[in-house]
């Protein structure tokens, strides 16, 4: 007696068989890359301030638009007669950084005090060349720890009153 069940079975078999066969005699074998993951770690980038930027006793009779300039080299330039003396110096700063690489210097976030302005902004890194140092900053390459000298313009606004009258800026690093 012939089973009914059991060739139904076996021809469903070697259909799934040859349909089996049919797909992975289409299949490629996938191709493998090995990719390396690159990654250089450096130290955090350190300020430590040394000295502030400092413009020194000034005349309270500072007229409107009389300058005073604080060189990165501590030179003062007044063009009003305005510094009665006190210390007068660029701001001075311990900068640690990782050798060999890349860094932006910037001077931003200015808050000017009561009766002036700051404005123009020049850095010496490791004893180089003034460099206008706000707006875009600007770049040092192959760097290692180094004093940064900071020194800006004053305006007078015409409004200034006896007592401190304290400004402030941020001097922001980054590697690049």
């Amino acid at each position: 007696m012939f089973n009914l069940k059991l060739a139904f079975r076996r021809r469903l078999l070697a259909a799934v068989g040859a349909f089996a066969a049919l797909l992975m005699a289409n299949v490629v074998p996938a191709a493998v890359e090995n990719i390396v993951a690159e990654a250089e770690f450096v130290a955090p980038v350190t300020i430590v301030e040394n000295n502030a930027l400092q413009f020194g006793l000034l005349d309270v009779n500072m007229a409107n638009l009389e300058t005073i300039v604080i060189g990165t080299d501590d030179a003062v330039t007044d063009a009003g007669s305005n510094v009665l003396g006190g210390s007068q110096a660029a701001a001075d700063l311990t900068v640690t950084a990782t050798t060999g690489h890349t860094i932006t210097i910037l001077v931003d976030t200015v808050v000017s005090g009561s009766g002036y302005a700051l404005a123009t902004f020049l850095c010496s890194y490791d004893g180089g060349a003034d460099t206008a140092c706000d707006g875009g900053g600007y770049t040092v390459t192959s760097v290692a720890s180094a004093i940064i000298e900071v020194g800006a313009t004053m305006t007078g606004d015409g409004t200034s009153t006896v007592g401190a009258a304290n400004g402030s800026f941020n001097l922001t690093i980054n590697y690049q």
